[in-house]
């Protein structure tokens, strides 16, 4: 769509100016830029060289790559360019990487399963109104070094298992008050799983009139809709994504 309002030459540019500046960040907290997919950044940690501080690293770059844009937005928007968002997938785990390709031409990449979940992960963040999208694996290495909301239990397409996913918001402790809500939200999600929906409907409800967000718009729709159809008993409060 952003395509649609640009000629050429300022796509060009305007897609050059984005991509340095993410780049650069990824560079700047010891990620390789592995390939550009169209306006795609696919970026790695801890290969080629070690970094026992991988997951860390990926999430700080996750946070400054959403800041950034949004200085750059102020700049675009004068300009009279398009609104740009972002999502950002991180997921950590073990990879094929390596040289790639056919003899002829191959590129150095990674390859394999935890790559695809980093990349589904970045796709949900549409769902949840997220940027930052990262899975249980991840904060798992973080330790507590940034404060992480869970967002769900998952099993996207192609996994057969279910994942925690977490939205980092900040390293370090956020304020007070966002703190609170994150725990509030917290607690409302223990009811969600323990199928009492009027308790967590009502919490939710409470956070969305303060804080309108579409993370909550979700979840009052999904309630509703479990309200009228309730998931089996031994439902465990995994939501399956049949898409990409």
């Amino acid at each position: 769509s952003i395509s649609e309002t640009l000629d050429a030459k300022q796509l060009g540019i305007f897609m050059n100016t984005y991509l340095t500046a993410m780049s650069d960040i990824i560079m700047e907290h010891k990620g390789m830029v592995d390939k550009y997919i169209g306006d795609a950044i696919l970026a790695i940690w801890g290969a080629p060289l070690d970094d026992s501080d991988q997951a860390a690293n990926a999430v700080r770059a996750a946070l400054h790559m959403k800041n950034a844009l949004e200085d750059l937005r102020k700049t675009w928007m004068q300009q009279g360019l398009p609104f740009v968002d972002i999502g950002i997938g991180i997921n950590t785990g073990i990879v094929s990487i390596g040289n790639f390709g056919s003899e002829r031409r191959f590129e150095y990449t990674v390859l394999g399963d935890n790559v695809n979940l980093a990349s589904r992960l970045e796709g949900l963040n549409k769902t949840y109104g997220t940027n930052i999208i990262i899975s249980g694996y991840t904060k798992e290495a973080l330790g507590h070094e940034f404060f992480c909301r869970k967002l769900d239990l998952v099993q996207v397409k192609g996994k057969t298992q279910p994942i925690e996913i977490f939205e980092p918001i900040t390293e370090g402790m956020p304020d007070e008050e966002l703190r609170q809500e994150a725990e509030t939200f917290e607690k409302a999600m223990d009811f969600y799983h323990c199928q009492d929906f009027m308790a967590a409907r009502q919490m939710i409800w409470e956070l969305k009139i303060k804080t309108p967000s579409r993370l909550y718009d979700l979840y009052i729709d999904r309630i509703n809709h479990y309200l009228e159809s309730p998931p089996p008993r031994d439902w465990e409060g995994v939501h399956i994504f049949e898409t990409k």
